[in-house]
């Protein structure tokens, strides 16, 4: 295996844990119903932030930093139609979980975690942090479509 073979498995392998994650969160969250007991929605917003510190942090990373060695190393063009797109569904991606789904996920969880809080706002506040994932998980796929299709190249 190369060099350039291992860096873009691992590009790869970053943005299947990104996208699968995502996809496997947004599955779960769809299953929640208004009959769904407080104590089960309360674990799942304290499951979420979990998997999303662990998994999306780290695979944004190494599919940012691979992405870029790969374009180098490849000679591809930095300003060929389908790298622009990758980076700007990766800046857009990115974007939206620094300013709203990682603080909002980390506002839910702690919520959770206080005795005596109002489950509807914890269920509503669940509801909108995932509709937004779901926005941005539909920017992921469209990006991975990209570097499969390249177009303009």
């Amino acid at each position: 295996m190369s060099i350039n073979e291992l860096l873009l498995m691992l590009h790869i392998l970053a943005a299947a844990i990104w996208i699968g994650a995502a996809l496997a969160l947004q599955v779960i969250a769809a299953r929640v119903r208004p009959s769904t007991p407080d104590a089960v929605v309360e674990a799942f917003a304290v499951d979420a932030e979990a998997i999303g510190k662990r998994l999306f942090g780290p695979a944004a990373v190494v599919l940012l930093l691979t992405g870029v060695v790969l374009v180098e190393r490849e000679h591809f063009g930095w300003t060929d139609d389908w790298v622009l797109l990758g980076i700007g569904a990766l800046a857009v991606a990115a974007a939206s979980g620094v300013a709203f789904l990682i603080p909002e996920g980390r506002r839910i969880a702690a919520l959770a975690g206080e005795p005596g809080h109002d489950p509807a706002e914890l269920r509503d506040r669940t509801r909108r942090r995932f509709l937004v994932a779901r926005a941005d998980l539909l920017i992921l796929v469209l990006a991975m479509a990209d570097m499969v299709v390249r177009p303009g190249s």
